[in-house]
């Protein structure tokens, strides 16, 4: 574990420690000074240096292909073998010397090299063309190498060529559920490793997947893009509310994967109230109708068996999916939009979002439901003033408001993260 990611974890764990008598509370402030050290390492030269192995493999990459048509196969394939093993073999020789950093750049190297291999030895026979099969190999291959030597930087890169795999079959309009298997195993690598940045990327992987896959689904099941928007919002209001559940029994990520839920159910209720779709003639509506039910009956469950949650935030759960179905069914057949009904929900629901991070003493909730506020104000002004005012004036008269708007809306914010400071002071 990296020192400063052992320092944050304990400090935010520390406050608890205290609460249950497992610490003094006069030995804290000395526990977080000691943490606080000026000769704590840089990440710097470790992030530098696994880009400059990143380069080197794309480097060899490039020279080998130059050089293609002048060398033998056997030749090329000596060169190929020779460059991979070596650089998985200075990985071992540098681990030894305890160069953590050089270590992980080697690795590096040596999965990018695997992934040369397989595009140049197809290339070489002549073996059909597959670009998924292709990131699949390559991803398998840095998969074991992150297990075997527990590598951190391996896991991340392996994680950007699984994303890479899945984003290539989902865009050619199949159903990607083999991608599950290999996703579960590096999320189970970085929660073994209880490194922070592999377990965002895992979160971010699996949420590319739902919304890559779910078009296809959605036509596999009559649904048109309001009713597959509806069946997101409840899904991600389930993972948010999973997110929830875990930080009361403080699961370390629990805050993170509220954070990644409330800002994609955010985006899919916007696009709910932009986009000129309505209900689709003929769809299903049970699928969409099920997932509220689900989405409602997990909120009421949830404020049953936590403290955390309030009446309204059960209300507000599930406002997004059902002001979704609403939106749709009101939108009429030239495609406007009703806004008079979506807008307003779409603000009360931001300032219920900032009252639920103030509540959860959580400052990123509380910036995310203003940043989504003033961005929504904005786009209303642009589409109600836009066409109505001559130019200058338009400019003119957004610009006055939107220095007033950002004035006011950062005083609040920042009285609002106040608030939350001093309650967890």
């Amino acid at each position: 574990m990296w020192p400063t990611s052992y320092a944050k974890r304990v400090a935010n764990d520390l406050e608890n420690w205290v609460e249950k008598g497992w610490v003094a509370a006069e030995n804290a402030p000395n526990i977080l000074a000691s943490l606080d050290k000026e000769d704590t390492p840089s990440k710097l030269p470790v992030v530098i240096t696994i880009l400059g192995a990143v380069l080197i493999g794309f480097s060899a990459m490039a020279f080998v292909a130059a050089n293609w048509a002048e060398m033998s196969k056997g030749l090329r394939l000596g060169i190929l073998g020779l460059a991979m093993w070596s650089a998985y073999g200075a990985a071992v020789f540098l681990h030894f010397r305890n160069h953590v950093a050089f270590t992980e750049a080697a690795f590096v190297v040596g999965v990018a090299l695997f992934g040369a291999n397989i595009m140049l030895i197809g290339q070489m026979y002549h073996l059909p063309q597959d670009f998924p099969a292709g990131l699949l190999a390559w991803s398998l291959g840095g998969l074991v190498t992150a297990w075997t030597v527990q590598s951190r930087a391996a896991l991340a890169a392996t994680q950007l060529l699984l994303m890479g795999w899945t984003s290539a079959v989902f865009l050619e309009g199949d159903t990607h559920l083999m991608y599950l298997l290999p996703w579960a195993a590096s999320a189970l690598l970085a929660y073994r490793l209880d490194w922070n940045p592999a377990k965002h990327l895992a979160v971010i992987s699996i949420i590319i997947w739902l919304i890559g896959n779910s078009a296809m689904l959605a036509e596999s099941l009559g649904l048109g893009l309001i009713e597959l928007l509806t069946v997101q919002s409840s899904v991600f209001g389930l993972i948010w509310l999973i997110g929830i559940v875990g930080e009361e029994r403080q699961q370390p990520f629990a805050r993170a994967l509220q954070g990644y839920a409330a800002i994609t159910l955010l985006v899919r209720f916007w696009l709910s109230h932009v986009v000129d779709d309505g209900l689709e003639e003929g769809a299903g509506y049970l699928v969409p109708a099920l997932s509220v039910v689900i989405l409602l009956g997990a909120a009421v469950f949830a404020f049953a068996r936590t403290k955390m949650l309030a009446p309204q935030d059960v209300i507000a759960f599930v406002a997004f999916p059902v002001g979704i179905l609403l939106s749709g069914a009101l939108t009429n057949a030239d495609g406007d939009v009703p806004l008079i009904l979506t807008a307003p929900l779409f603000l009360i629901l931001c300032v219920w979002l900032v009252a639920l991070g103030t509540r959860f003493q959580n400052r990123f909730l509380i910036n995310l439901g203003f940043a989504a506020f003033g961005g929504e104000a904005l786009y209303l002004y642009l589409e109600t003033f836009g066409t109505l005012l001559d130019t200058a004036a338009f400019f003119a008269i957004g610009g006055v408001l939107l220095i007033a708007g950002g004035f006011v809306w950062e005083r609040l914010r920042r009285r609002a993260t106040a608030t939350q400071t001093e309650a967890s002071s």
